[in-house]
């Protein structure tokens, strides 16, 4: 027989049945740890918009205090071939006659005081720059000695203000300042030079310069020297009678003629100025180009008084590769050119014509002699001096070139080949 049930056990199951627990899972936005993930992320947001526009307002302010990272290559714009000038031709222009004037004394002023002022606005690109060095004398004490000399701002890669000054006065400074046209100084740093010439680059931190200076002082601006006569005004600025912020007027005595020095050829400015001794400095031509650069110490004239300097045209070159940090290579030898004239009258082979030969050169170590006669190099025809200077443009350091020479022998000119490793003078 069945159970039955009571009806108070009935209601017991029923109450139970009833009350039910049920768990009932958090929502996920409100979960503890996506909340404080949701708060990071705002969080960064905020502080990527804050540097975002702090980097904007300071960006101007830090490329001016540290620079840029990377220094700019500098080059100098390459002069366009000229032709010589044509007779004009067609209808001729309208000639005014004038009355003639007689010039007083007060017009001669005016002259040089338009000269001068070609002159000073040129100064911008000129600095002064001391060299300091220490020595010791007979007692063996040790004194300081300095130097003044001009340099001439020539460029600006982003990082350094570029300083082109002659090479001996700074070769062995243990100091070295450039003072600009505004009166303020920076210390300065040998950056490149070139023996041959004598030429150095020097350069100063851009983000020592204060703005102010910035503003006041400009890079050069490098003329031509082609196609110069005899008579033309120059301007002779920087240190031409051997004390900063001396000027001198006068003329060229001749145009450009060549001056030969190892492995080149440069063309060679005289005026009719004195020469100074330890001057430095520029010539100008009447707009305030500049188209020499007066650095005599190893320029060997017929007139020892006359103030001379590089041809800038000529110079341009060496400058690019003393601004970028580049070799200068020489091999060694003093050449002459042998022309078709010389060549058919002399019965010797056309080339380079070797006078001389550097001791201790790479030249003399590969090989090469005096009298022998230079006719190729790495393969190529050579036929002047001036195709061998634009040959070791593009040679390197301790790189080794076959330089073919023509020799006399008995009889005969004999074919050599020389390997001739090539170096940088000291």
């Amino acid at each position: 027989m069945a159970k039955e049930k009571y009806p108070k056990q009935e209601h017991e199951q029923e109450e139970f049945s009833f009350v039910k627990e049920k768990i009932k899972k958090q929502p996920f936005y409100q979960n503890r740890m996506v909340k404080k993930a949701c708060f990071c992320v705002l969080l960064a947001v905020v502080s990527g918009i804050i540097a975002c526009f702090t980097f904007v307002q300071a960006r101007p302010f830090m490329e001016r205090t540290f620079g840029e990272d990377e220094t700019k290559t500098v080059t100098i714009p390459r002069e366009e071939e000229t032709t010589a000038e044509e007779e004009p031709s067609g209808t001729p222009d309208t000639v005014v006659i004038t009355e003639p004037r007689e010039l007083e004394l007060e017009d001669y002023g005016k002259l040089y005081t338009k000269l001068r002022a070609v002159a000073r606005d040129a100064e911008k690109s000129l600095v002064t720059v001391t060299a300091a060095s220490s020595d010791t004398d007979w007692f063996n004490e040790t004194y300081e000695s300095r130097q003044q000399l001009s340099g001439l701002l020539v460029g600006n890669n982003g990082v350094e203000l570029l300083i082109l000054t002659p090479y001996g006065p700074v070769q062995k400074a243990s100091h070295l300042q450039v003072c600009f046209t505004d009166g303020t100084a920076q210390d300065a740093v040998l950056k490149n030079y070139d023996a041959v010439t004598n030429l150095a680059v020097l350069s100063v931190n851009l983000a020592d310069v204060k703005d102010t200076t910035l503003e006041q002082i400009g890079i050069a601006d490098l003329g031509s020297s082609r196609n110069l006569k005899a008579g033309e005004p120059v301007i002779a600025a920087g240190s031409p009678a051997g004390f900063a912020s001396s000027l001198k007027f006068g003329n060229l005595l001749a145009g450009s003629h060549k001056v030969s020095l190892t492995d080149r050829e440069y063309g060679l400015l005289i005026t009719d100025m004195a020469r100074s001794e330890n001057g430095t400095g520029v010539l100008l031509n009447l707009s305030g180009q500049v188209i020499g650069l007066i650095e005599d110490s190893c320029l060997h004239t017929s007139n020892e008084q006359a103030l001379t300097a590089y041809a800038i045209s000529d110079m341009k070159d060496v400058i690019e590769h003393l601004m970028n940090s580049q070799d200068l290579v020489y091999m060694g030898i003093h050449g002459t050119q042998v022309t078709d004239e010389i060549a058919a009258a002399q019965g010797i082979p056309k080339g380079v014509y070797v006078s001389n030969v550097e001791p201790d050169s790479p030249a003399l170590n590969g090989g090469i002699q005096a009298g022998d006669i230079i006719t190729e190099i790495n393969g190529k025809t050579v036929t002047s001096v001036t195709e061998i200077q634009e040959m070791f443009l593009k040679f390197s350091k301790e790189q080794t070139i076959q330089v073919k020479v023509m020799r006399h022998g008995r009889e005969e000119y004999k074919e050599i080949v020389c390997s001739v490793t090539l170096d940088v003078l000291k």
